[in-house]
């Protein structure tokens, strides 16, 4: 286990050595973020202290804040997912302003049609948009969707503007003395790009996609489903076989284990995928799953465009 920990981080650390810089960096960012998931999840080690250390190295390697993100994603998503209203990973616009329509529930117009085309295209611009929601969140709307954000003590509040500030400085500042300010600005795009592009189809190919459940809960906005069991039918698996994805999506792709198990080290999650599968079997529980990374991405790109030519779900007999 310590060793993937370890050791992914050491040879894109190499390669940043080596000035590849455009490359070793986005994957940098975009593979320490999927292999820091089990830290996040505390499921490595016992220590809570090094839990907090090791999720506060986002705030300074890419400009994010560990404190929201434990909101959105430990309180908000994890407990709530794909819930319509109360998944901060899906939280949308009640007016018709929302650049992509995912649910039923959202108004449709016009625009969407072709949201499969266009939507696609700014996912690139994840990393910035969670940069600039970090700050919107915890100053002004102190809130993540329905999920409220406790005020921060002082040493949380100095880490988040410490780990913004370095961002700049190591990110923008620093080069700008050793290149050009438009090869700055050029490298600083791809690599947020590529981690932007790696991050968010990660996750949006086990989560948005038609093949999962869009759940709603009751008037009294209680849920009458078993927690397991909806955690399976919400979630996509995919190329659970494949080393590669295994190990640079932080095991994310075997979602549904995360998801049942997210306080277990995603280094067992190839053998205890087998084990969910085969009792989903047994005991009737639909689990979702596709082959290959791109047909899960494929499910992805079919849902938004279903979502953006329908006005309305087909009623199945």
């Amino acid at each position: 286990m310590w060793l993937r920990y370890i050791g992914i981080p050491a040879v894109l650390l190499l390669l940043w050595s080596a000035q590849m810089f455009w490359l070793s960096h986005s994957f940098f960012l975009s593979c320490i973020a999927a292999a820091f998931m089990g830290w996040i999840h505390c499921a490595v080690t016992s220590h809570p202290t090094l839990w907090r250390v090791v999720g506060h190295v986002h705030d300074f390697l890419n400009g994010a804040s560990f404190y929201i993100w434990i909101y959105q994603h430990v309180f908000g998503h994890h407990p709530y997912t794909n819930i319509d209203g109360m998944d901060p990973d899906i939280v949308t616009s009640e007016d018709d302003d929302d650049i992509r329509r995912i649910k039923w529930t959202q108004k449709w117009v016009p625009r969407y049609v072709y949201q499969h085309v266009y939507v696609p295209l700014v996912y690139c611009l994840l990393g910035l948009k969670t940069r600039i929601q970090d700050i919107t969140i915890l100053f002004f709307t102190k809130k993540n969707g329905v999920i409220r954000i406790n005020p921060p003590s002082s040493s949380q509040l100095t880490v988040f503007i410490s780990g913004k500030l370095f961002f700049l400085l190591y990110r923008v500042i620093i080069p700008c003395f050793l290149l050009s300010i438009w090869k700055v600005i050029v490298l600083f795009i791809i690599a947020d790009m590529v981690a932007s592009y790696w991050l968010a189809l990660t996750f949006q190919a086990s989560h948005v996609v038609s093949e999962v459940d869009w759940v709603e809960p009751g008037k009294d906005g209680k849920m009458t489903e078993d927690w397991a069991e909806l955690q399976i039918q919400t979630t996509q698996d995919y190329a659970t076989d494949s080393w590669f994805f295994n190990v640079f999506t932080g095991a994310l792709n075997h979602q549904t284990t995360h998801h049942l198990f997210p306080g277990v080290s995603q280094i067992y999650y190839p053998q205890i995928t087998p084990i969910v599968r085969e009792t989903c079997k047994e005991f009737g529980v639909r689990y979702n799953y596709k082959e290959t990374f791109f047909q899960a991405l494929g499910s992805h790109i079919n849902h938004l465009k279903t979502l953006g030519q329908e006005r309305e779900k087909p009623q199945f007999a």
